[in-house]
């Protein structure tokens, strides 16, 4: 276990404890990430979701892999989750793109839960996803006859269950092996906080 470093001169808020949970979570991370199956992580607000995921990847190899973070909300639509899934990709050749071969790259999902449902009762930004992780396209929009084949790529996300629509499509979790995250016990935090 390290100790306190004194000359730490970051945020306060980007300090992250290390403790069993986050090394569990960290060892289901590295097993998922290895066969390229996406995590959704499920808790209430003060859980540590985003921090366990941020965490763990920043200790990635960045020779190997990129990670993009992806922030939902109840405005979040298809059109602009696409922008954001091809601005991170790079052509590779005629239809094909993904991150620089030999590289993964992994869009990290924010408040899954929080666009709003549309009078079908759907999410476009999540059936989008659900597209990709499918059939591993998209659609130009443009023109709709085309189509981009991504590769090299999948998508973790967490989600809180008390906001937001309350509703994610099975159709998209079914992709994902789903952790609870708890309020951490007494001994956790005070082993965090003294």
């Amino acid at each position: 276990m390290q100790g306190f470093n004194s000359d730490y001169e970051g945020l306060f808020s980007n300090l992250v404890v290390p403790t069993a949970e986050t090394t569990r979570q960290s060892f289901l991370l590295d097993t998922h990430v290895a066969k390229k199956k996406g995590m959704l992580y499920v808790g209430a607000a003060g859980t540590g979701k985003t921090t366990i995921v941020n965490n763990y990847f920043a200790t990635l190899d960045k020779e190997k892999t990129i990670f993009a973070s992806i922030n939902f909300n109840s405005y979040t639509d298809s059109k602009a989750m696409q922008v954001v899934i091809e601005s991170q990709v790079d052509k590779r050749s005629g239809v094909i793109f993904g991150p620089p071969l030999g590289k993964v790259l992994i869009y990290f999902m924010d408040d899954l839960n929080m666009p709003y449902l549309d009078k079908y009762g759907t999410q476009s930004p999540i059936c989008l996803v659900r597209q990709i992780i499918d059939y591993g396209l998209v659609y130009d929009r443009d023109h709709l006859e085309e189509k981009k084949k991504l590769l090299d790529i999948m998508f973790s996300a967490c989600m809180n269950p008390k906001s937001g629509s309350f509703i994610v499509d099975l159709r998209l979790t079914r992709h994902f092996t789903l952790v609870a995250c708890l309020t951490a016990e007494k001994e956790i935090l005070s082993t965090i906080y003294f």
